[in-house]
């Protein structure tokens, strides 16, 4: 044992006698100069600085028939996506035929055409790694087209073709009304899903905005229907057209020209869009039950917005990261899943257009927790104050200011984003100032907004879950609910 203390000892000397030995070598070397890492090209990454984003160049241009196309160029990947937005559709539907627009789209991406059968369709797209589909809005739908750039040329004729002529067989007809009948037997087995869609009914109640489809509707739907469908969608004065992607803008303004340029246009035939810019009918501080009997309660808070172009709009854009739109940190998370623990999920949200606007609060909690959420998000609600700080707010600023430059990751993306603010009445530098307007946004703005807009009183409050899940605890809200039904 003292041999090991000894050999111990030692060692520790050694050790410490090189270290010494280290350290003076080290402080009589010459001394190297300091680099000074601000002047490194990544530095703004670790700092509040996005740097300078280079925003993607858009060329606009008409077709020799009028219609408008949008282009950015990018050569990043070998590929061409392009876009054919119809405006109208869904809100011109009659009610008794609803799912009419997203029946039609999907039949001409799936049944082909006279010349390009369905199979023959398929096996065309799949040989080349094309995609084509559709997808339906209540404002405006569109075909969606993905090709390899050298392939784009050729998709676009054929599928034009097909977009032009589309069969609508009747057996193609019964698989996709099967399909989609599937899909809403099955519609109300989520409940965020099916709550949405109570929401909708009696935020929207007696407006277009309200309707959607449903079993008896895609049911009524013939095959007569769906060519007269096409006769009144397929129209030039319908189209806007955006594309993006590695394809110079000779050979593609060449290849639309000889599609979509064909087209007749009516400058007369313009779509009224007017039936839609509505306002909400809702009754304010008002409760609905939608029953359904499960385990755990969905709850949907709703009130009027603002327009995209309104002034408040960062203001609120701010205010909504700091309650609930910043999933970990939000106070609606911090309160609601954090300390109380009583739902995984609690978020906030809001919605923009060019003439009005929503805001709206989502969480679900078990049954037994329903009674005690409500009046917490009230609270919540009515004592902004006691979260909206200049530190927090300086937070989501650096957040949503570092989050900006994902706006242009994809060139398809942005594109769609450019059309979206011009729809929604902007300015074409609305991007370029949207950090430095952000940046204006202070304390007050953000604490007015809260005040203005998410008062408790102003939300209409969805719940769904079994018939006796709401109980009164907060003094605001209704002794009950209103019990809803809706069609499935």
């Amino acid at each position: 044992m003292r041999s090991l203390k000894i050999l111990l000892s030692l060692f520790l000397s050694i050790l410490f006698f090189n270290s010494r030995s280290f350290a003076q070598s080290e402080a009589d070397a010459p001394q190297k100069p300091r680099i000074d890492i601000t002047t490194r090209p990544w530095y703004h990454y670790i700092k509040d600085d996005i740097g300078n984003i280079k925003i993607p160049s858009v060329k606009e241009f008409k077709l020799n028939n009028g219609i408008p196309v949008y282009f950015v160029f990018s050569d990043s990947v070998p590929v061409v996506n392009a876009q054919i937005f119809i405006e109208g559709g869904a809100f011109e539907v009659a009610d008794e035929k609803l799912g009419l627009q997203s029946l039609w789209g999907d039949m001409v991406t799936f049944s082909g055409s006279d010349g390009l059968t369905r199979d023959a369709l398929s096996k065309y797209l799949d040989e080349r790694a094309t995609a084509f589909a559709f997808k339906a809005e209540l404002e405006r739908s569109y075909f969606s087209i993905r090709s390899l750039a050298h392939f784009f040329g050729k998709d676009l004729t054929t599928l034009f073709s097909v977009l032009e002529s589309p069969r609508f067989y009747g057996d193609d007809l019964e698989i996709l009304r099967t399909r989609t009948l599937k899909a809403l037997d099955e519609r109300d087995q989520n409940p965020a899903t099916w709550a949405s869609l109570g929401l909708s009914q009696v935020y929207w109640k007696g407006t277009l905005r309200a309707r959607y489809a449903t079993m008896r509707t895609v049911k009524n739907i013939q095959r007569q229907d769906l060519i007269q469908w096409h006769k009144k969608m397929w129209r030039a004065e319908r189209f806007t057209i955006a594309v993006s992607g590695s394809i110079d803008f000779k050979k593609l303004k060449e290849a639309l020209e000889k599609t979509f340029g064909k087209l007749t246009f009516d400058k007369g035939a313009k779509v009224d869009l007017s039936p839609i810019k509505v306002l909400p009918t809702a009754k304010t501080n008002s409760v609905y039950l939608l029953p359904k009997d499960i385990p755990q309660t969905t709850l949907f808070y709703k009130a009027p917005g603002v327009a995209h172009s309104s002034e408040d709009y960062y203001a609120l854009r701010l205010f909504d990261f700091l309650l609930g739109g910043d999933s970990f940190n939000s106070e609606l998370t911090q309160i609601i899943r954090t300390e109380k623990g009583w739902a995984y999920t609690a978020y906030s949200s809001f919605e923009t257009d060019d003439f009005t606007g929503s805001v709206f609060l989502f969480t679900q909690t078990a049954n037994t927790n329903l009674p005690q959420v409500i009046p917490t998000i009230d609270k919540i609600l009515a004592e902004p104050q006691k979260f909206i700080t200049k530190p927090k707010i300086e937070q989501a600023k650096t957040s949503l200011k570092n989050k900006f430059v994902f706006l242009f990751e994809s060139p398809s993306q942005y594109l769609q984003l450019y059309l979206r603010l011009k729809w929604d009445g902007l300015s074409d530098n609305y991007l370029e100032n949207y950090i430095k307007n952000l940046s204006k946004v202070s304390e007050a703005d953000v604490l007015r907004v809260a005040q203005k807009y998410y008062r408790p009183e102003n939300f209409t409050i969805l719940v769904c879950g079994p018939k006796n899940v709401y109980e009164k605890r907060s003094a605001l809200r209704p002794n009950s609910a209103t019990l809803l039904e809706i069609e499935k």
